[in-house]
């Protein structure tokens, strides 16, 4: 039994079935709920503009599709990045931290120890 360390990268076909499982991960229902609303969006557009009678109707609908679909975006791209994390752990590689967040947890951490 081997003892690896952690990696630090993914090899070229980790990287494939990594964006191959995110891929699929994107087809689940709430990509297909966004893309569900942004139809229905379309056609109110489509509606109000054939009869302009209808659009005070149509643009409350219209503005809480949009922070639906907002919502539902920001849900997709937690899940994509919860799964991501997910397969790299499998995987055996370190996630690396962004080096300008790194800038910024130091720049907190100074900043608490100065303001106490």
């Amino acid at each position: 039994m081997s003892n690896r360390g952690k990696r630090t990268s993914l090899s070229t076909v980790e990287e494939l079935v990594v964006e191959h499982t995110l891929g699929a991960l994107s087809r689940t229902s709430t990509l297909a709920r966004i893309q569900q609303l942004t139809a229905e969006r379309q056609k109110l557009y489509a509606q109000s503009a054939a009869h302009p009678f209808l659009a005070p109707a149509n643009a409350r609908r219209i503005r809480a599709i949009g922070v639906e679909v907002d919502f539902l975006w920001d849900t997709l791209r937690r899940e994509r990045a919860h799964q991501r994390v997910r397969l790299e752990r499998a995987l055996n590689v370190e996630v690396d931290v962004e080096p300008e967040r790194i800038e910024d947890v130091e720049d907190q951490k100074n900043g608490s120890i100065d303001a106490a």
